[in-house]
């Protein structure tokens, strides 16, 4: 997938210095985009993620995702945007969200989270980030150049989760001459919003609010051990021990809330591993497993 976004990404960049190239974006590089011109950026992501044979087109896990999105939407009562959630096969820990309400999952994610409820928060956030409109309104903050067309675009956002932070701000401000550092406190800004709206969603949806901080914390502590292998979502969502405190103290005058993982839950992380894994080591993690008494 990676080799397939850099290309795209590759593609962003000759469009954008293409002469005569026309604008299929209308007014979105000067007057913010309309929810046809988001959708027609998530489409065009999507042809890519297609051609590049690593959209996990399991149904069961696509079922489930679709099942546990919709609870949230509804939770976020978001009537404006028809969302689709999708699995990526991939075993790096990420998420991402495209505008026209695509939402992309990595089976790595859905194999680390310990709860349903962290899964959830996840999904929450990115929610969040549709209903906000964030890239949307990050892409008419750039004044994105009008020769970028918007498939142009979709290519260029899915580019920027192929790799780290940097990767969106090539991808976005090509040809643009636009300050890095300003978009970068753009996204931090972003996140912060996304964290707030999302921990309401949570918490309408009746899963546990304090799930959100918990799995940032413990992708951080990650982050520290394995300063060279960090998780993939800390990359593209910076997580800092700011933002950690503030979902901490969001949650802190809350009651506990232990919401059990459903069994659907359960079933579709293990399918999902096993998506990662080769049949013989599928085979030897599970007897190991067994014998250690770890169900």
């Amino acid at each position: 997938m990676r080799k397939s976004l850099l290309l795209a990404l590759a593609c962003v960049c000759e469009f954008s210095l293409a002469d005569g190239l026309p604008n299929l974006g209308g007014d979105a590089a000067q007057g913010g985009l309309t929810t046809a011109q988001e959708r027609e950026i998530g489409e065009g992501a999507m042809r890519e993620i297609r051609r590049s044979g690593d959209l996990a087109e399991d149904p069961e896990i696509v079922a489930y995702l679709n099942r546990l999105g919709a609870r949230l939407v509804d939770a976020a009562g978001v009537v404006d945007t028809r969302y689709t959630f999708f699995p990526v096969k991939d075993k790096t820990v990420n998420a991402f969200a495209i505008p026209g309400g695509y939402i992309g999952v990595h089976t790595g994610l859905i194999v680390i989270a310990q709860h349903e409820s962290e899964l959830a928060s996840v999904l929450a956030h990115e929610v969040a980030h549709v209903s906000q409109h964030h890239i949307a309104r990050l892409i008419d903050g750039t004044r994105i150049s009008p020769l970028v067309s918007l498939a142009s675009l979709g290519a260029a956002i899915l580019a920027a989760h192929a790799g780290s932070g940097d990767a969106a701000a090539a991808a976005l401000t090509v040809g643009t001459g636009y300050n890095i550092q300003k978009q970068l406190d753009f996204t931090y800004a972003f996140e912060q919003e996304a964290d707030r709206i999302g921990m309401q969603t949570l918490s309408n949806a009746k899963f546990d609010p304090a799930a959100m901080a918990g799995f940032f914390e413990r992708l951080q502590k990650h982050n520290r051990l394995e300063e060279s292998n960090a998780p993939e979502f800390l990359r593209t969502h910076p997580v800092t021990f700011k933002r950690i405190a503030d979902a901490q103290a969001r949650v802190a005058d809350q009651p506990y809330r232990q919401t059990p993982d459903s069994a659907d839950f359960l079933f579709v992380r293990e399918k999902a591993r096993g998506l990662q894994m080769k049949p013989s080591d599928a085979v030897e993690f599970y007897r190991k497993t067994l014998a250690e008494k770890r169900y």
